[in-house]
């Protein structure tokens, strides 16, 4: 789990260092410095396609191919025909769908906590007149259960009244 935290750091740092090139470059645009601007997006650029090479090189070398390559011939492409706005345009695009995956996969991994600690452990079991608790994984086919009031259904079941 480490190093997926670590992963997940370091693509919210490659989203930072893009957005900050996209901005210092703007800024050094509208000051009527485009050459400065042209460098502050390539910079921005190129930490996301090294970070983007070495993801894929671990990919593959796993036995695992994405389509992450058409994001890599862009970002590269651009960086070098010389046209680094779009480089760093592409770079924010990638980095940032990243960091909104890790986002989405957090909350799915917390709401899916969430339903299986919510998960009843016990079950009320009918026999005859009694009602005894019991884990659910001694409640066999046929078992009478008893659901209370609030409480949520242990194992699937029919409802017979």
């Amino acid at each position: 789990m480490r190093v997926f935290l670590t992963e997940r750091a370091f693509r919210r740092a490659l989203i930072v260092v893009a957005l900050a090139g996209l901005f210092s470059g703007a800024a050094a645009w509208a000051n009527g410095r485009s050459d400065l601007a042209s460098w502050c997006w390539a910079a921005g650029t190129v930490p996301v396609v090294v970070g983007l090479l070495l993801s894929m090189i671990r990919d593959f070398l796993a036995g695992r191919v994405g389509v992450d390559s058409v994001a890599f011939v862009s970002m590269s492409g651009a960086l070098v025909l010389g046209q680094n706005l779009a480089g760093i345009v592409i770079a924010i695009m990638y980095a940032g769908g990243n960091v909104l995956e890790d986002f989405a996969v957090g909350r799915a991994e917390r709401d899916l906590k969430s339903l299986i600690d919510r998960a009843p452990r016990i079950a009320h079991r009918r026999i005859g007149s009694s009602v005894d608790e019991v884990p659910i994984e001694q409640v066999a086919i046929g078992d009478d259960i008893l659901v209370r009031a609030g409480e949520i259904v242990p194992v699937d079941a029919i409802i017979q009244s």
